[in-house]
């Protein structure tokens, strides 16, 4: 039977302003991929980066230049060779395991061996804002284990301190999107760990951590930027204690689930992290949150609105993925 592709570019609504170093958004623009097989269907979505010279309708191109290759039956496998890692690739890669598991009649959690995602706690982000909004919203997500704080070069203790006063028993963690120096991160993170952080992602620009060789600080610093696929591994020794995982950023399911073994066995501790995406877009990547020391997949709760049997996030507490969403078999699912 003949495939078939079609490609939606598609907007959803924030509940409030998403705030980061880089700016500010009011909706999440995502791409989203069906490969229709007969009576069959696979799913996948991404979110453009970018960062890395993504629009999602460029996106959309690599995704198109690869119709010919995914009608004549390519795989997640000979997808990797097929395209380099980016957005493009991952809405394919999950909609070849999401076509798989309907295929075969197992879940994604059996053709991976990760079984099928159940108990998992995510982290809740927190935006820049003044202090005392970031206090109001830290007060709201009190009982949440982990608040990670987005952070930009500003008033970072006095915003982390507005945080950590109002859910004192929150663990916290910083992302500073690269918009830190090594000045800056040496001043700052003793505060940080007096105030309950654990750790700092990205702090420095990915062009500028050779200043973290020499860097000894109180707090772990993880890799986002700067760790997309496991060919970055070499370079991070000795700048890094962890890195962060993003499907958008490994390509796919495939690629982040040997950058999580490569990454583990090299000694870094794996955050498992998502771009601002819908449920569909979250799925695949929870099938990796046993492997995470933190999980960060909460764009669910950051949308209006999201798709038909969406994840739901309470306290930090992920409801159980549907295999109606991604990833069923047609049959029970495996155990988690």
């Amino acid at each position: 039977m003949t495939r078939r592709i079609s490609i939606d570019i598609e907007k959803w609504p924030l509940r409030k302003p998403f705030v980061i170093a880089r700016g500010t958004r009011h909706e999440t623009e995502t791409v989203a991929v069906t490969i229709h097989d007969g009576d069959l269907i696979g799913r996948g979505e991404a979110v453009a980066l970018p960062r890395y010279g993504e629009s999602s309708a460029s996106v959309a191109r690599q995704i198109e230049a690869m119709t010919n290759a995914l009608v004549d039956e390519m795989n997640s496998e000979t997808l990797q060779q097929a395209i380099s890692a980016g957005a493009a690739r991952n809405a394919i890669d999950a909609a070849l395991w999401d076509l798989e598991a309907k295929r075969t009649g197992q879940d994604v959690g059996q053709l991976s061996g990760l079984g099928w995602p159940s108990d998992i706690q995510t982290v809740q982000t927190i935006s820049i804002f003044e202090p005392e909004e970031m206090g109001a919203e830290a007060r709201e997500l009190a009982r949440f284990p982990v608040i990670k704080v987005k952070a930009n070069a500003e008033r970072i203790v006095e915003r982390i301190a507005a945080v950590h006063e109002n859910a004192p028993d929150a663990r916290l963690v910083v992302d500073g999107n690269e918009s830190w120096t090594i000045d800056i991160l040496r001043e700052v993170a003793p505060e940080l760990a007096r105030l309950g952080v654990e750790m700092i992602e990205q702090p420095l620009h990915a062009n500028a951590d050779h200043d973290l060789t020499d860097y000894s600080g109180p707090l772990p610093i993880y890799a986002d930027e700067a760790c997309h696929t496991c060919a970055d591994l070499p370079k991070l020794k000795g700048k890094y204690q962890g890195i962060n995982i993003k499907l958008d950023k490994t390509g796919g399911l495939t690629e982040a689930i040997r950058l999580a073994d490569a990454g583990s066995r090299e000694g870094f501790d794996i955050m498992l992290g998502c771009m601002v995406s819908t449920s569909l877009g979250i799925a695949p990547a929870m099938f990796l949150a046993t492997t995470a020391k933190y999980v960060d997949i909460d764009a669910p709760a950051l949308l209006a609105e999201d798709r038909e049997h969406a994840i739901q996030i309470s306290d930090g507490r992920v409801s159980p993925l549907s295999p109606e969403l991604w990833g069923g078999g047609g049959k029970p699912v495996s155990p988690g």
